[in-house]
């Protein structure tokens, strides 16, 4: 190897370490801001202690001291009587790190205490009912999974429940049950996917794919919609109701479909589709831009009672 070849080895190895130690740093940095949100919580300092946690959480940690972070932060949130976060934070360091246990000093606290027991209590009828699942245990998995979702679950947990639950439906010829709850869980996460095993299901295969289909038409109306296409985006939204969306997208395509009414003046058609938004969702409010919109802003505020 010649001399201009050795440096040429040499200094591409020092960029791939700095490569290497500069992708590090954020993570060196979120173990920084954890071991003084640590030192913080034990000093008693809650306030400084759950800003330092949750910094730590924004730089980046490994799976094991996320858990230590969301823990530490589920403390302070029963110390302080919050017990809905404290459960919340409880869930996530528990999703981060299954076997997570407390401290036996930890575990005999009188608020925190119950609020973890209960936390883990939810995550195992998820693992009982997927390994039910997994051994062809059909009924006892769907009783253990909806457990699990009654007692509350995180978001992707939720995702991970549905989706059994409607292999199951679909195993045992309940199709309709089967996209019921495959849309469940394609409400919470659009971008779900099958896996390769999973998607080629000669039951539940086709269904999911159908019920993907159906939001389709959706996305392409709300796109028409941005780029001012109108007329292409109000026969898209409707393409997408009258083929099935979950409640959350079928408030989103009466809405865009107000909007278009709106906007070509057809005010009683307008006043119609937020209508039947409202009456999906009575709790819908306008994003700031569509509110202040001068012609289906007053609209909307005075279907929903407001001046």
């Amino acid at each position: 190897m010649t001399q201009r070849a050795v440096f040429a080895a040499a200094f591409a190895a020092a960029l791939a370490g700095c490569a290497q130690l500069q992708s590090m740093l954020p993570l060196s940095r979120g173990r920084s801001a954890l071991a003084e949100g640590v030192r913080q919580y034990d000093d008693g300092q809650h306030l400084a202690a759950a800003k330092s946690l949750q910094s730590a959480l924004d730089l980046g940690l490994n799976d094991r001291e996320r858990a230590s972070a969301h823990k530490h932060l589920a403390f302070i949130h029963c110390a302080a009587g919050r017990t809905g976060p404290c459960g919340d934070e409880f869930r996530k360091a528990l999703s981060a790190d299954p076997t997570l246990e407390l401290r036996p000093a930890e575990a005999g606290h009188p608020v925190w205490g119950p609020v973890f027991r209960s936390a883990k209590g939810e995550g195992a009828s998820l693992g009982v009912g997927l390994k039910q699942f997994n051994n062809g245990d059909y009924d006892a998995s769907a009783k253990s999974l909806q457990v699990a979702l009654d007692r509350g679950l995180q978001p992707s947990e939720r995702v991970t429940a549905y989706k059994h639950l409607a292999f199951i439906h679909c195993a045992n010829n309940r199709t309709g049950a089967c996209r019921e709850e495959f849309r469940k869980a394609l409400e919470i996460d659009p971008a779900l996917e099958l896996s390769p095993a999973e998607a080629g299901h000669p039951g539940w295969g086709p269904v999911f794919r159908a019920l993907k289909g159906e939001g389709a038409p959706l996305s392409a109306g709300l796109k028409q919609f941005d780029d001012g296409d109108y007329a292409a985006s109000a026969k898209s939204l409707q393409v997408a109701l009258s083929r099935g969306l979950p409640p959350s997208e079928r408030v989103t395509a009466y809405k865009h479909l107000a909007f278009i009414h709106c906007a070509n003046n057809r005010t009683s058609a307008c006043r119609e589709d937020f209508r039947k938004a409202l009456a999906i969702d009575p709790s819908l409010e306008l994003a700031p831009a569509e509110a202040g919109h001068p012609v289906w802003g007053p609209i909307f505020r005075s279907l929903k009672g407001r001046k």
